[in-house]
């Protein structure tokens, strides 16, 4: 009974596996025919979508169109002048933002007064000034060509003796110099050549420049003024000094109302400053720009200045304007203005292969006035050819263009697009840098879901 009773289990065992086994096949079947019908639902989907769209091309025409306008993408280098506000982004639209420039001091001091109208009239020797210790260099007051003294060298001896002294002024910095102006009155009494000489510092050594009574000799004031334009004095401690030499008995010297300047050019401020405008060439490519504008919006606070806005000529390594339309510059108002410069056919001079423009803002003529500039646009545009398509999408579905063929006789040429139709709708779509032949030729189009428009 025991024995059949286990023969009986394991038949039953047999029975349920069988039976999960099937179900499991069933259960995969299931799975790879819901598949297949979902597939099959999607390509018909497809396909429906597909047999519903409907886009056509209207009209194909060259144009000659305008690109957005290209701003700065970094901060400008300033090569004269300093920032002083805003930034960068400032100058990117139209608005009520700007950045703020300011002219520096380019280049001289102007006039300098070392020594103004020195007649001795205080402390002896005066403040920065020295004389030969022990010499005979005194103030007189008998002979003064201006107030009541002067400087004065008492002579002594006779013979081949006689007395020596050097008065000397204080040092003065002639390191910027262009010039330097000596004006002085001298004394004569019975002085000889070689008694009375004018020396000058060059920094290392003083150098007898001038021997006085070899100009004038006879007896009383004589006036001498001299420009000096040598550069070798133009050092950062020029000194100037009288040598009375074996000046003897009854012969005397004098100075008197002393005048030191120097000429260190005209103080003047200027501005520069620039900046790189790029494009991409991809989108723009280079055989289809016709010329590039520049247009500047700008505030300056002096209206006597002339700017100029130039173009980094990368054939040859500097700025300029050559091939401008506009080449004479412009003059604000004192108010918004906007200056806007076209480059012609020279355009090609001034765009790098990878689209880079580099422009500059410069006062070209720096004056005595600090001026500011504020500036609220800055920018680029190109002008090129290209061609405008006219598309009607007749479908209720939304249609996107992602590429454009251009086909004639001797060749094809592909172009990448992104754009879209809307359901019902007709619009125009330019392409830069797409030229079309001067024969006849046909245009495809090919949207995402795989239709085909042809124009021709």
């Amino acid at each position: 009974m025991l024995i059949t009773t286990c023969r009986r289990f394991k038949r039953n065992k047999r029975g349920v596996s069988n039976i999960i086994v099937v179900a499991l096949s069933l259960v995969v079947i299931l799975a790879i025919v819901s598949n297949i019908v979902l597939w099959n639902y999607e390509m018909t989907q497809l396909d429906y979508e597909k047999l519903k769209e409907e886009i056509s091309i209207i009209n194909v025409e060259s144009v000659t169109t305008e690109s957005p306008w290209f701003t700065a993408a970094s901060e400008f280098t300033v090569s004269s002048g300093a920032r002083t506000q805003g930034t960068y982004l400032d100058t990117q639209a139209v608005d009520t933002d700007f950045e703020r420039f300011t002219e520096t001091t380019s280049s001289g001091s102007g006039s300098t007064t070392f020594i103004k109208e020195e007649s001795f009239e205080d402390d002896w020797p005066p403040k920065g000034w020295s004389v030969t210790l022990g010499s005979n260099w005194y103030i007189d007051s008998e002979q003064a060509y201006d107030g009541k003294f002067s400087a004065f060298f008492e002579g002594e001896g006779w013979g081949g003796g006689g007395a020596s002294g050097y008065l000397t002024t204080p040092s003065m910095d002639c390191s910027d110099a262009e010039s330097i102006d000596i004006d002085f009155w001298w004394f004569d009494q019975g002085l000889d050549s070689d008694d009375f000489e004018l020396e000058l510092f060059d920094g290392n050594k003083w150098i007898s420049y001038r021997d006085l009574n070899s100009v004038e000799f006879w007896d009383g004031w004589h006036h001498y003024t001299e420009t000096i334009k040598d550069g070798h004095y133009f050092v950062s401690d020029f000194q100037i000094r009288w040598y009375a030499k074996t000046v003897r008995d009854y012969e005397y010297a004098g100075v008197d109302l002393v005048t030191v300047n120097k000429n260190a050019g005209i103080a003047s401020f200027s501005l520069g400053f620039s900046n790189s405008f790029d494009f991409d060439v991809s989108e723009y490519p280079l055989d289809s720009v016709q010329t590039v504008e520049i247009q500047l919006g700008y505030r300056a606070s002096d209206v006597s200045d002339t700017w100029y806005l130039q173009a980094y000529n990368w054939a040859s390594g500097s700025y300029s304007d050559s091939g401008f339309n506009i080449t004479t510059g412009h003059n604000p108002t004192t108010g918004w203005d906007y200056y806007t410069v076209n480059m012609t056919d020279a355009w090609q001079n001034y765009v790098r292969s990878d689209g880079t423009i580099n422009i500059r803002l410069v006062d070209q003529n720096p004056d005595a006035t600090q001026t500011t500039v504020d500036i609220d646009f800055f920018g680029v545009k190109l002008k090129t050819d290209g061609t405008k398509f006219t598309f009607r999408n007749h479908a209720g579905l939304t249609a996107h263009i992602v590429s454009v063929w251009v086909i004639d006789s001797t060749g094809h040429e592909r172009y990448d697009v992104n754009f879209f139709v809307n359901s019902a709708a007709t619009k125009d779509y330019t392409k830069y840098g797409i030229v079309l032949p001067e024969t006849d030729y046909t245009i495809k189009v090919v949207t995402e879901r795989g239709n085909i428009a042809v124009y021709s």
